[in-house]
């Protein structure tokens, strides 16, 4: 067996059990901020019942490595990545010292946030638009990093101290919560919509027919 085979394995049998670990790491993050989102649903419900019926604060699981927070009009997609991503060298936690001593520190797996609104997931308008709110790094020993909206941008940026517990998810969650209901529906400029064919006016009443986002049209905030 040559010197570089010999090399080749090593780095394979390192490299993939140091993925594994940060795979283990992420999923048993992201079970935890479904239990959390779970427990804040459970805790809203009867509040907003109190005041109208027809409000929902609900959990939705769709697969092993998704969830809906559903909340009225809003509902935030949280999606886990499968695969382990690392940060290029100009990035904040790439010049990190706690990286720089051990590069391994900055493999990553990543949870995303998008807000959708609740009638494109609930008449599958597939062409609508949801927008990301957060993205939650978790390194192989726990610690993590957040790129978000408003406060998600500045609160979670100290690699190397910070370390997940629960406290930080259910922060991140009503983060993103706050977020979605301050993020307004807003109508589509005319120029978007001053001309249509048959087919889309035929399908106008269809609540799949036009794609929708809260600001389609517009640049994103």
């Amino acid at each position: 067996m040559s010197e570089d085979i010999v090399d080749i394995l090593g780095r394979l049998n390192s490299k993939a059990a140091l993925k594994q670990h940060v795979y283990r790491n992420t999923l048993t993050t992201f079970n935890q901020l479904k239990k959390c989102a779970r427990e804040i649903a459970e805790h809203l419900t009867p509040q907003v019942i109190e005041k109208d019926e027809n409000l929902e604060v609900e959990l939705i699981e769709v697969s092993d490595f998704e969830f809906h927070l559903k909340f009225s009009g809003d509902t935030i997609s949280f999606i886990m990545h499968t695969n382990v991503f690392s940060f290029p060298p100009e990035h904040q936690v790439g010049k990190d010292d706690y990286v720089l001593e051990a590069p391994t520190r900055g493999y990553c797996g990543m949870i995303q946030a998008y807000n959708f609104l609740s009638d494109s997931l609930k008449y599958q308008r597939l062409a609508d638009v949801g927008y990301l709110l957060a993205r939650l790094f978790i390194n192989s020993e726990g610690h993590f990093y957040v790129d978000g909206q408003r406060q998600l941008d500045f609160l979670y940026k100290d690699f190397a101290k910070q370390e997940i517990d629960t406290e930080v998810l259910v922060k991140i969650i009503e983060q993103t919560m706050l977020y979605a209901l301050d993020f307004d529906l807003y109508v589509p400029p005319m120029e978007a919509m001053s001309e249509i064919t048959l087919h889309q006016k035929q399908i106008f009443n269809n609540p799949g027919g036009f794609a929708t986002g809260k600001r389609l049209g517009f640049k994103s905030e």
